[in-house]
């Protein structure tokens, strides 16, 4: 038996068997706060069903009990994506959670201990464990990574657009908005969610992690000014990505250093869509293939790109190439995607 078919069947006993039990004990506890019965003697069950109704769940029992009931179905038939790397980010999730909720009452004393350094630990450890999902993630990226902002559509549907890029073979779409007030856009991001989904491309959100947990989508990306990336995953999940622009090297290699998922350097060439980016060149983005691990996050550029000069990021070794208005201010975006996505890919494809 291969390790990876010990991974399969060890998995279901870790995962599929265990979620169903859980199930089936959490109904129990719904079950009981509605109808105020345990079985005799079950002092412990009769606490937890006086607990769930000082707490209000016995009010949402009837939803909660038949959410349970179909999870358990659909549970049976549920074929995880992965083996024991899904075991373990969930357990040393949970273990987490168990160790936060030691906080809650800030009451602490020698009898009562505080388990932040566990809880802690244990959010490393989750991040760690979740590293093969992220760089799942991240190698989608490679391609063409298309930043769309609604004030640069020509006044054209933002999520058109995007459907058009995807259309035309980019690879991932990226919502950016400098709009401080969230809940006026978070319908559009919700919206691209689901225009990504649908063509196969992943989304990210500029600048806000919280957003990026609450449309799902893949990632953040983190400008040199924005929060930094050990910050960021405070708020994402542990399978979501953080990307970051740099400009120098060396920001390059404290991106590196601060576990990003994936590196921007630019701007490669002189563009209008974003005035107050720095330059950097393909000499820079050269620089910075050259000091990155062999097994380093996927490399992007970005600033000025066209099917003209794609040729020059692809020789200085980027991964995929990031644009804006070269597609989003295109008379048709569907075309101007797979036009650049074409170039790039022919002079990787000649080997630089």
């Amino acid at each position: 038996m291969t390790s990876n078919d010990s991974n399969r069947n060890e998995a279901p006993h870790f995962t599929r068997e265990w979620l169903i039990d859980a199930l089936r004990y959490v109904r129990r506890d719904f079950e009981a706060a509605v109808s105020g019965e345990t079985e005799a003697g079950d002092a412990r069950a009769r606490s937890r069903m006086e607990t769930a109704r000082r707490m209000g769940l016995d009010a949402l029992a009837d939803e909660a009990m038949a959410a349970i009931d179909r999870a358990v179905d659909e549970a049976a038939r549920l074929e995880w994506p992965g083996g024991l790397d899904v075991r373990y980010t969930a357990l040393l999730g949970a273990l987490k959670t168990l160790a936060q909720a030691s906080s809650a009452l800030n009451d602490h004393t020698p009898e009562r201990p505080h388990l932040t350094y566990l809880a802690e630990t244990m959010a490393r450890a989750e991040l760690a464990a979740a590293s093969l999902a992220r760089r799942r993630r991240a190698e989608r990226l490679h391609g063409l990574y298309v930043i769309v902002d609604p004030s640069l559509t020509l006044n054209r549907d933002p999520v058109r657009v995007a459907e058009q890029a995807v259309a035309g073979g980019a690879t991932t779409i990226q919502l950016r908005v400098k709009e401080t007030d969230k809940g006026r856009w978070l319908p559009l991001a919700e919206a691209l969610r689901g225009a990504c989904s649908d063509g196969g491309a992943a989304l990210i959100i500029n600048d806000h992690p919280d957003v990026a947990v609450a449309v799902d989508a893949d990632g953040v990306h983190l400008g040199q000014n924005d929060m930094g990336v050990a910050a960021a995953r405070a708020s994402l999940r542990p399978w979501q990505i953080a990307g970051t622009s740099n400009a120098l090297t060396t920001e390059a290699d404290v991106s590196v250093q601060a576990g990003a998922d994936y590196v921007a350097v630019g701007r490669m060439f002189p563009t209008g869509s974003k005035a107050d980016t720095r330059p950097a060149g393909p000499e820079t983005l050269r620089a910075v293939r050259d000091a990155m691990p062999p097994d380093g996050p996927p490399l992007l550029a970005i600033g000025g790109i066209t099917p003209e000069n794609a040729d020059e990021v692809a020789r200085a070794g980027a991964d995929g190439i990031c644009v804006i208005a070269a597609v989003t201010q295109a008379d048709d975006p569907r075309d101007a995607a797979a036009r650049l996505l074409e170039a790039f890919r022919a002079a990787q494809g000649r080997g630089g």
